[in-house]
């Protein structure tokens, strides 16, 4: 395991959410790399501090500044809702790859549901799952479901109408959609713009088309109040697929035995 690698997962780690396996390629490469040891209690330190919003620390000089930085990044961090990724800043672009509806529900819901208490503008871009039913997977564990919806702080697209705008996928148009709606959530006093949008619906013919368009809103989102999940159906995935959506977001999730986790970039294995 590389600086690289450690560094994405050292959250996780610190959360004891990796395997046996895993912790201990982290272990052996944080004992030979002083700079990824150094990463690990910038981290540890970060998050204690902004989960508890203290202002006053002690630290080692040498780390000092960088956790006051980090620190001073408090307003960037947001609950996921997902237990997997904990606390993410704004910016940041998900993958989760599933396979049943309940899949969907299990990790989305909660997702938005941080999001909507958090005056964030909240889009869910469904296709396994009707309207309806998104709407009454809601309804479980959001008790003013009905004043979101009426205000349209919730907002729920089939992918025929978001994706498939005109008849076809158009990059630019999807794009434009997205960027637009974004920046009327800021305009009319969200804090920023949470979204979902299931990709089950895709062609092997528009695959290299909407693969640009990740690739696109990945380069664009690190600055912006957003965050984004791309949630692909597994069972339709190649590996070679699967390895392309992975290298177009920061994190990729898929389910084993029960439990959300993790996965490996560098071989496309579950953490």
């Amino acid at each position: 395991m590389d600086c690289k690698d450690t560094n994405i997962y050292l959250c996780s780690y610190l959360d004891g959410e990796l395997d046996f396996k895993t912790c201990q390629e982290i272990e052996e490469h944080l004992r030979g790399c002083r700079i990824c040891r150094d990463e690990l209690e910038i981290q540890r330190s970060a998050k204690l501090l902004i989960q508890k919003r203290l202002k006053r620390f002690s630290a080692p000089d040498s780390l000092k500044s960088r956790i006051s930085f980090e620190l001073s990044r408090a307003d960037e961090y947001k609950e996921s809702g997902i237990t997997t990724l904990d606390l993410i800043r704004w910016g940041t672009h998900v993958a989760q790859f599933y396979n049943t509806k309940s899949d969907l529900t299990d990790l989305l819901v909660p997702y938005l549901g941080e999001g909507l208490k958090d005056n964030e503008l909240c889009v869910w871009i469904t296709d396994d799952m009707t309207k309806d039913e998104v709407k009454d997977a809601f309804a479980k564990t959001t008790p003013n479901l009905r004043e979101y919806l009426n205000k349209d702080q919730l907002q729920i697209f089939s992918y025929k109408d978001w994706y498939l705008a005109g008849g076809y996928f158009d990059v630019n148009n999807v794009l434009n959609s997205a960027v637009s709606k974004y920046q009327d959530a800021l305009s009319i006093g969200y804090s920023g713009f949470r979204a979902i949008g299931v990709i089950s619906w895709l062609e092997k013919s528009d695959w290299n088309a909407f693969m640009e368009y990740e690739q696109i809103l990945n380069n664009f989102m690190p600055d912006q109040k957003v965050l984004i999940i791309c949630a692909y159906k597994e069972s339709k995935c190649t590996s070679s697929n699967i390895y392309e959506v992975m290298d177009r977001h920061k994190y990729s999730i898929s389910k084993l035995n029960g439990s959300w986790k993790l996965m490996k970039p560098e071989k496309q294995t579950i953490l």
